[in-house]
């Protein structure tokens, strides 16, 4: 049986790029059916995009956290789950969200605002959740973030995508 803790991935610089650029061109995709208008409604009643975004990082590691109280994992499974809990959702959820025919707009805007708003709450939940879980706590160490190169990631992969898709739709 393989020890979890053993396994090792290592993503290779070409492979980060492929996967960025295949995310950039869904996002495109779905930018291509979206106005300016469907973003200004949003503005205009955001109770939905703040339920969201709370859901996201409150509701989502709060729930991850008591089921990791009661299925007592290892400290790496637990801060692996506390992680994804974590972490935004991404540009796929915005495709299927459009071949749904749910509110892509609001998709988006949740993306981006969660992404820009997880250089700061993803560490923050990490340590905060890590902490509180006895085993955990042990190998929590501090989380790194670059700030600027997610900014560059997000701009390249969500908003760069999106403002080309608006303005081609025009």
């Amino acid at each position: 049986m393989t020890d979890i803790d053993s396994i090792v991935l290592n993503f290779s610089p070409t492979g980060l790029l492929v996967m960025n650029a295949i995310l950039a061109i869904v996002m495109f995709s779905v930018a291509l059916d979206l106005k300016p208008s469907d973003f200004a409604q949003l503005l205009r009643a955001p109770k939905p995009l703040l339920t969201g975004l709370a859901s996201q990082f409150v509701v989502l590691p709060t729930l991850t956290f008591l089921m990791i109280l009661v299925l007592q994992p290892s400290a790496s499974v637990a801060l692996g789950l506390i992680l994804v809990a974590a972490c935004p959702g991404g540009n796929i959820s915005n495709f299927i969200t459009h071949r749904a025919g749910g509110n892509a707009a609001l998709s988006v805007s949740m993306t981006g605002c969660a992404t820009m708003g997880a250089i700061v709450l993803t560490p923050l939940n990490i340590a905060f959740w890590g902490q509180l879980y006895t085993p955990s706590r042990e190998i929590l160490s501090v989380v790194e973030i670059d700030p600027v190169r997610i900014a560059i990631t997000v701009s390249l992969m969500l908003l760069l995508p999106l403002l080309a898709g608006i303005v081609l739709y025009r």
